[in-house]
């Protein structure tokens, strides 16, 4: 099963009337637009949230300020700004984002100048003109640099202090890399020095040993190979001197 979004519990439960009440997870406050063995879809006032009906305990049905929105705007003609105008106050006071904006535009639709509903809608007024508050800071010159609208000279500081940081990032890291590596060819090099050590020792330890003098200690002498041959003397002729 889907997770019911966290958004749901953030609208508060006393604005709406129909109650869709969840197993073991809280309720849903709205009004219910659709209700099938599948699904149940409620308007929260910013948005239709749909959850399974699985999940669903139980639903308690009455009238909600979405209903009231509904009369109060029935009532409405196209070019009545102002009961449009109160009908966006009174929405917005309810928690109806979604039908304030709405109630707002269609005063704009009669009056595009009304301040109130421009300003209602995020609008800022720049050398005699309503623009979106994006647009008013582009039209002053600014910039947008990490989220943040700021003048070009204060984003190049920012930009600058950002690469010098990264700078002095890097120049640590290398720093450390460097350290690192030293210790491990120090490291390396006492091993190899070891090994040549155990190394000397073990050729020591299996020469011969040679020591001590004749007729006393031990003396190990090698052995001739058994391939070189035995020196046989020659046999003695005579040798006759003339008298």
């Amino acid at each position: 099963m889907r997770k019911v979004p966290f958004l749901l519990f953030l609208v508060p439960a006393a604005l709406f009337a129909d109650e869709v009440f969840l197993q073991g997870a809280g309720s849903i406050s709205g009004r219910i637009v659709e209700q099938t063995d599948e699904i149940v879809q409620v308007d929260v006032g910013g948005g239709i949230v749909g959850v399974p009906t699985s999940r669903v305990e139980r639903i308690v049905k009455a009238r909600c300020s979405l209903d009231d929105y509904d009369d109060r705007a029935s009532k409405l003609g196209p070019k009545d700004a102002g009961g449009w105008r109160k009908l966006g106050v009174w929405a917005s006071q309810q928690g109806l984002t979604v039908q304030s904006q709405d109630a707002y535009r269609n005063v704009l639709a009669v009056a595009p100048d009304d301040a109130e509903a421009r300003k209602a809608l995020g609008f800022v007024k720049h050398d005699g003109r309503w623009m979106t508050e994006e647009e008013s800071y582009r039209a002053r010159g600014y910039v947008k640099y990490e989220g943040e609208w700021m003048t070009p000279a204060q984003a190049q500081v920012e930009q600058n202090n950002a690469a010098a940081d990264q700078a002095r990032r890097d120049a640590e890291q290398r720093a450390r890399d460097a350290e690192t590596a030293t210790r491990e060819a120090e490291a390396r090099a006492q091993d190899a020095e070891a090994r040549a050590r155990e190394a000397e020792e073990a050729q020591r330890a299996s020469a011969p040993v040679y020591w001590g003098g004749w007729g006393y200690g031990v003396a190990a002498w090698p052995s001739a190979p058994a391939s070189q041959p035995k020196f046989t003397p020659a046999p003695r002729v005579p040798v006759r001197v003339p008298r």
